[in-house]
């Protein structure tokens, strides 16, 4: 429950930044967008502010003219006695003075006009902008900057303060051939101007937010209803399994004094195993409830000496009867008559009963199971090493899973709970040891523990 309330939170917290970003961005396009405007309206403007002035021919017969005429129309002699200067398209572009022939002839034009003394006139560029302006339906305050060749400030038009700080600003425009003046235009680009012309586009964007927040808060909700439900039905049949100890106990005891009490061995031997039928049924009650409880409560374990060569034999008469009918062959080999370990001795011995009756259970007929128990170094350690079915090794991992069981084939299927690996791994994590396996599908499994001896 609580790490769904962590990615709940996460995930709303995510999506405001995701929202966040995508504004900013937005904005950021937006006000590129309106200074490419801004600088075509201003191309365009000094372009209609050139066609304003006046250009009469100059009255000195010595001074040269300016003439333009396409190359088609002139002659070979035409060409011959053609002399002007010699115009470097890659370098006017790279400064923009100009872009085409157009853009050369009126950047001419001006430098004729600046000779004669007749120069730009601010003023009428700022009316020609506030026209074009309109027109482009652009509200925004906005300054017209005249500069000189060192692009010191000469002149100003416009109302936006000079002493506004943040300002989105054009490049600067030459004036002439020359490039002795620019103009350039500074403006603030309001974020309110941004977010009516994103009105529809950011009230969308936040609706859906609005919506896929209410999403995660019903999420939320039913999450935690449910988890509550689930606590319920858990702390029920929790209660209900362990419940049932309590019968089996009385069994077991019952089992006990009736084989004190019977004459003959044939009942002494039936009764022997409905006791430890019994004692197993317990012990997978046990595991069950350590196994379902392991997340939110640690396991208590009640050490003493133990040997690991009696618990493992202990496994083996436990689990016997019910695997009598199965052709088998189980052997038990031990460096030594007796391997004592710090541990407790029932949860140790229903591990290695859980490892030996899974290799009974998950083979064929005719299956050898090879206990090994030695000593290395300050370890202990039991193998379990059977030739069944073995394991793909895409499910390695996920057997120590609680409830996880490996997907068999056709007439490979065998009746199980997926809570005996499970347990295993934490009981021996609980003695501080581990569990590994290595398997090889057809071929069998080894299971090893492996723990501190003292």
């Amino acid at each position: 429950m609580r790490k769904a309330i962590v990615i709940s939170i996460f995930a709303t917290f995510v999506l405001l930044i995701l929202q966040s970003l995508w504004i900013g961005n937005a904005y950021h396009n937006y006000t590129l967008r309106m200074v490419k405007t801004l600088e075509d309206i201003t191309s365009d403007g000094i372009q209609k502010e050139l066609s304003t002035r006046s250009y009469s021919p100059p009255k000195d017969p010595n001074k040269p003219k300016f003439i333009y005429k396409k190359a088609s129309e002139m002659t070979p002699e035409e060409r011959e006695s053609l002399k002007g200067d010699t115009l470097d398209m890659v370098s006017l572009k790279k400064n923009n003075v100009g872009m085409n022939m157009t853009d050369l002839i009126n950047q001419l034009e001006q430098d004729n006009f600046i000779s004669d003394g007749n120069f730009l006139n601010l003023i009428k560029l700022d009316s020609i902008f506030q026209v074009l302006l309109k027109e482009a339906e652009l509200n925004t305050r906005y300054r017209i900057y005249f500069y000189n060749r060192d692009t010191l400030e000469m002149d100003s038009r416009g109302n936006l303060p000079t002493t506004k700080n943040r300002v989105y600003e054009t490049r600067l425009f030459p004036i002439g051939l020359k490039a002795t003046q620019f103009i350039q235009v500074k403006t603030d680009l309001p974020f309110s101007t941004f977010l009516r012309e994103m009105t529809e586009i950011l009230g969308t964007s936040i609706l859906m937010v609005l919506i896929v927040a209410g999403c995660v808060v019903w999420l939320f909700i039913t999450i935690r209803r449910k988890d509550k439900l689930f606590k319920q039905r858990e702390a029920s049949v929790n209660g209900t399994v362990h419940d049932l100890k309590a019968p089996l106990n009385s069994i077991i005891l019952l089992m006990g004094l009736l084989k004190q009490k019977l004459p003959d061995e044939d009942s002494k031997s039936l009764t022997e195993v409905t006791l430890k039928q019994s004692k197993n049924m317990v012990s997978d009650i046990e595991a069950l409830l350590l196994t379902a409880r392991q997340d939110r409560q640690q396991v208590m374990l009640k050490k003493e000496l133990t040997d690991l060569v009696a618990s493992t034999q202990q496994a083996v008469e436990g689990i016997a009867p019910q695997y009598a009918a199965k052709p088998h062959q189980l052997s038990i080999e031990a460096e030594t008559p007796q391997l004592m370990v710090n541990g407790d001795r029932m949860y140790l011995t229903n591990v290695f009963r859980n490892l030996i009756e899974n290799a009974l259970k998950y083979s064929d007929d005719g299956v050898k199971v090879g206990i090994r128990i030695r000593q290395e170094g300050q370890m202990a350690v039991v193998e379990v090493e059977d030739n069944g079915w073995g394991i793909p090794q895409k499910y390695q991992k996920k057997i120590f899973n609680q409830f996880f069981q490996v997907p068999r084939g056709e007439g490979k299927h065998q009746r199980g709970y997926g809570v005996g690996l499970a347990f295993s791994k934490y009981v021996m994590e609980a003695h501080g040891g581990v569990i590994n396996v290595r398997s090889e599908e057809g071929k069998g499994s080894t299971f090893t523990c492996i723990f501190p001896i003292n």
